[in-house]
């Protein structure tokens, strides 16, 4: 079985989502269907042997629908097509016949019954002809759904609109007939209009890879075009100046600017050298680059990135899945009490016929729960998308539902809170030497060393004008140190046990150890016998990290901890800095899954971690978020959100994000039952109108949809 992703143009609605899983699934060589209903794509799995890929769009051509490959889409420069184009004039065009209409209709009529019961007045053979003319127009795309509807034996909302208007004319009521008909078509039309601002949203993000990849083989001094599909790992590629990287890989050749907001959200170009890494989708800026590829073009981060989109859209909310639940119900029901009120009514008492007749039209157009489905996944793929371009990557809605309930938050240290990676605290400078001196001899020392220390001294120094010494021979002793000859001295830089073995007294160091701060590690500069000086080391806190820290505890977060392996006095020490709740070190990757799990059975948590030792952690958390997700399949496999660009400040964005999509589901849903419930009250207290009826159907669905853009504009303070 091959998959095969299809752009399905009709393909609009939950009810199409059905038709299509239903009709599909008979046919041969057809296995499983994945479905992105706001980017309108099928993924469908396909025995080549028995249906090629033209075998497929032809089966969803016998549904009423059209097919493009997905690849065809991204090239698009507009979603709108042929037939949406088609349905505005007609859609127009039917309002225009229904203007005339009335116009007949009041010239005829108001000089006769006034200006309020003129539309209650008999119409004539001219203005049912405009009226007339305005519902066939209304009812193009509408009728050959509906028949559909009835040979597939399930009602949906053409089918319900389609009975409703046909009643309508069999009561004689050409206005409402009409009105209903336009009312409905125009917010279909707009329906499809607020869906399409969705599907802008998230068109960036679909087109952001190439397709084609300029190769360099081995033994060629010309570079190759091929479809990126056709790349595989390894590959030597080439990247000019304002192209987009196809696939990810590491620079072997040149240096450059990227434009990384694509991935990460940050603004700012990113400087690559060689052996840097690079990720599709990004923009080279200045220079070529020759990257090796890392992986094929499924396996991209951008490519993993809209995947992940995809699967979150599957892994619904537990709200989602109560509302599809109760729609599963309600519809039936409502068909249920719309056929009792047709019927018993004049069978039983022995009531006026035309009057509940009107009455159940009004219920059956009611009973459609399009709005209703519809009021959760859209809010929450529309969240999902304005988290990516936010550098934000969330994998499902149920995980941004959880994260508006968190109450605790529980960070790693090292990597998280800070940059996980060294910093010079202070220097402490003998009488013994200057402290240019002392740095000079400690660089001149370090200058060949790849340890992570060696590289902070190196950069501390350069910084400062500072040059090493090319005469000084070293040798490394590993696990203590490094020393050296230089200028007749004997010189060396280590460890502080390695230096109380060198030194003739220690007691001077002893001294500064005692006053040395606990969460710094120190390394000991040395001439001949003497102490030269000190360098105390530390993690530097990242820069947003204590204002973080205040951002949650005034979004009501009732506790934050720090779960960290490094040793208990540093943690403790981070924790006073940052006015976290609480802190415990030296834990093992176990240790804090089981933290995690005793902290969750009280509160909804968040587990904050860098995705390496923090992995067993994120997944035992309410919500897992992780720093540095770039490429990282632990991060991937285990996290429920990913920051990609390694930014604190978007944890309180977060929380507030959120809670403001959980708000505008909720009032989605209320606007969604409310409107019919207050309708279908109307209708029962006598003020049964079909034109209501719609209002509380396509209008409520287009509302929902409108609303929840507004979380596209959501500001990021």
């Amino acid at each position: 079985m091959q998959w095969l992703s299809l752009f399905i143009e009709e393909m609009c609605c939950p009810a199409e989502v059905t038709l299509i899983e239903t009709e599909l699934s008979r046919k041969p060589g057809i296995g499983q269907m994945e479905f992105d209903l706001f980017s309108q794509r099928l993924n469908v799995q396909h025995d080549p042997a028995v249906v090629t890929p033209n075998g497929v769009a032809r089966f969803i051509s016998e549904i009423g629908m059209t097919a493009h490959p997905w690849r065809d889409v991204r090239e698009m420069s507009d979603f709108q097509s042929r037939q949406q184009r088609i349905r505005t004039v007609i859609t127009w065009l039917a309002g225009l016949f229904f203007l005339a209409g009335i116009i007949f209709h009041a010239v005829q009529f108001v000089p006769v019954n006034g200006l309020l019961d003129w539309i209650t007045s008999d119409t004539t053979v001219y203005t049912r002809v405009l009226y007339g003319v305005s519902i066939l127009l209304g009812l193009v795309f509408v009728i050959p759904a509906a028949l559909r509807a009835v040979i597939r034996g399930r009602a949906d909302m053409n089918l319900l609109m389609s009975v409703a208007v046909l009643g309508a004319l069999v009561l004689g009521e050409w206005f409402e007939a009409s009105m209903v008909t336009l009312l409905f078509s125009l917010s279909v039309w707009l329906e499809q209009w607020s869906m399409k601002q969705v599907q802008t949203a998230m068109r960036g993000h679909l087109q952001q890879s190439p397709l084609i990849a300029r190769c360099r083989k081995s033994g060629y001094g010309q570079s190759v075009e091929l479809p990126i599909e056709q790349v595989d790992v390894g590959s030597l590629v080439e990247v000019w100046a304002g192209e987009v990287i196809p696939l990810d890989g590491h620079v072997v050749k040149g240096e450059s600017h990227v434009n990384e907001s694509a991935i990460t959200g940050e603004s700012l170009p990113a400087t690559k050298r060689i052996g840097d890494r690079l990720f599709a989708g990004t923009t080279n800026i200045d220079r070529t680059l020759q990257l090796k590829t890392s992986c094929r073009v499924n396996d991209s981060t951008i490519t993993r990135t809209m995947t992940m989109v995809a699967d979150a859209q599957r892994k619904k909310a537990g709200i989602q899945t109560t509302v599809e639940k109760f729609a599963e119900i309600y519809t039936p029901l409502v068909m249920l009490i719309s056929l009792l009120l047709m019927t018993i009514p004049a069978v039983v008492f022995n009531l006026p016929f035309d009057q509940y007749f009107h009455l159940a039209l009004v219920v059956l157009v009611i009973a459609c729960p399009c709005a209703l489905v519809i009021s959760t996944p859209v809010a929450t793929t529309i969240a999902l998308t304005r988290g990516i371009q936010d550098g934000v990557l969330i994998r499902g809605g149920r995980f941004l539902e959880m994260m508006a309930a968190v109450t605790v938050f529980c960070f790693d240290k090292t990597g998280t809170l800070t940059y996980g990676r060294p910093a010079i605290d202070s220097i402490w400078v003998s009488d013994v030497v200057s402290p240019d001196e002392l740095l000079e001899l400690a660089l001149s020392l370090e200058f060949s060393s790849n340890h992570p220390l060696a590289n902070t001294i190196r950069q501390y120094a350069q910084e400062k004008g500072l040059t090493a010494d090319p005469g000084v021979k070293t040798e490394t002793f590993h696990g203590r140190g490094i020393r050296g000859q230089l200028g007749g001295r004997d010189i060396w830089v280590g460890s502080v046990s390695w230096a109380m073995e060198l030194l003739q007294d220690t007691t001077e160091l002893v001294e500064q150890l005692e006053t040395d701060q606990a969460d710094c590690s120190v390394v000991v500069v040395g001439v001949n016998r003497q102490l030269a000086g000190i360098i105390r080391f530390s993690d530097e806190l990242r820069a947003e990290s204590a204002k973080v820290i205040q951002s949650l505890n005034a979004l009501g977060i009732k506790r934050t901890q720090i779960l960290s392996g490094d040793v208990a006095a540093n943690v403790e020490s981070v924790r006073e800095q940052l006015g976290i709740t609480a802190a415990q070190g030296e834990l093992l990757p176990e240790k804090k899954m089981d933290f995690v799990k005793q902290l969750s059975r009280q509160e909804k948590l968040a587990m904050v971690g860098d995705g390496i030792n923090d992995a067993p952690a994120l997944a035992q958390a309410d919500v897992g978020i992780a720093m540095g997700a770039m490429g990282l399949e632990v991060v991937l496999k285990s996290a429920d959100i990913s920051l990609m660009n390694n930014d604190l400040r978007k944890l309180p964005w977060l929380v507030r994000f959120a809670r403001e999509v959980r708000g505008t589901i909720r009032f989605n849903i209320t606007l969604a039952i409310g409107a019919k419930v207050l309708v279908l009250g109307l209708a029962l207290s006598g003020f049964a109108y079909l034109w209501l009826a719609v209002m509380a159907d396509t209008g409520a669905t287009m509302l929902v949809v409108l609303n929840a853009l507004r979380l596209l504009g959501s500001r990021d303070d």
